[in-house]
């Protein structure tokens, strides 16, 4: 028999020791000596040695990488680390989220619905998310407050998104309406859609831009869509960076596939809800 680690071959029985081989009739010079199976033994220690060894250096490799690869919060493909940064650079949430309700236990928070390390990809159209706010006054939410179509539904909270197209051009702001019942965000969308540009429009640093200029008195309609999602209401407008933005009479492309994207998330998000 040969002991990995050891060249030299060990004669089964030898480990039995002198005594063995005299009785069994073995002369002095035909048992192994009292350091050879010293030997052995050390052989076969180091053997196991090196086996412990090896196994520790693949048990490392192994953990180095699943830090590696490890999905990290924030990461827009899991493992690659740097889209984390992102998340640094996000402005933090303004507001506190809506309360949850027995009829309603799910958190109704951006981050839950919107997380950063999830971007828009649809028909063309690339954006991440930017500055975002919630509450529980839906009032906060409209450009002029003096128009307040929300006083009669009990509106229960809203969220607001900025989403920036890649190349920063063309921004969307995207507004989620909480209500108790599905006729009535029903009710509130249809008259949303009849009014565009009663919501206020929020930048990517979470401010509330200003209303945008109107180069034709007569189209004064934006490029918005307001959409009924069970009890939520999704609405959805996108202007350019500088300000301006298209008319429902004359709309650019650019803003309707940007309002088209970001509002078919923003339904997607609550349509099995």
């Amino acid at each position: 028999m040969t002991t990995q680690g050891d060249p030299h071959p060990i004669p089964e029985g030898a480990d039995d020791g002198q005594e063995h081989g005299q009785e069994s009739g073995l002369g002095h010079s035909q048992v192994r000596h009292p350091q050879a199976g010293r030997a052995g033994r050390v052989g076969r220690r180091a053997a196991a040695l090196r086996i412990l060894g090896w196994g520790a250096a693949a048990l490392a490799v192994g953990a180095v990488g699943f830090v590696v690869t490890r999905p990290t919060p924030g990461d827009w493909v899991p493992g690659l680390g740097p889209s984390s940064k992102d998340a640094d650079r996000t402005p933090p949430v303004v507001g506190t989220p809506p309360p949850t309700s027995a009829a309603d236990p799910n958190p109704f928070t951006v981050d839950r619905y919107f997380p950063v390390a999830r971007p828009i990809d649809l028909n063309g159209y690339h954006g991440k998310r930017s500055g975002v706010r919630q509450g529980s006054d839906c009032a906060e939410t409209l450009q002029d407050r003096t128009r307040n179509p929300f006083q009669a539904t009990n509106c229960q909270g809203y969220l607001t998104v900025s989403f920036s197209r890649t190349d920063g051009h063309v921004l969307s702001s995207v507004t989620i309406l909480r209500f108790g019942d599905d006729v009535t965000s029903q009710r509130v969308a249809d008259q949303l859609n009849a009014t565009p540009g009663l919501l206020a429009f929020m930048q990517p640093d979470a401010t509330i831009a200003a209303p945008s200029p109107v180069a034709d008195p007569q189209h004064r309609k934006p490029v918005a869509r307001a959409e009924a999602v069970h009890h939520y209401v999704t609405v959805a407008t996108s202007r350019y960076a500088d300000g301006t933005s298209g008319t429902a009479a004359t709309p650019d492309q650019q803003l309707v596939d940007a309002t088209w994207a970001t509002s078919y998330t923003a339904s997607a998000a609550f349509l099995w809800g």
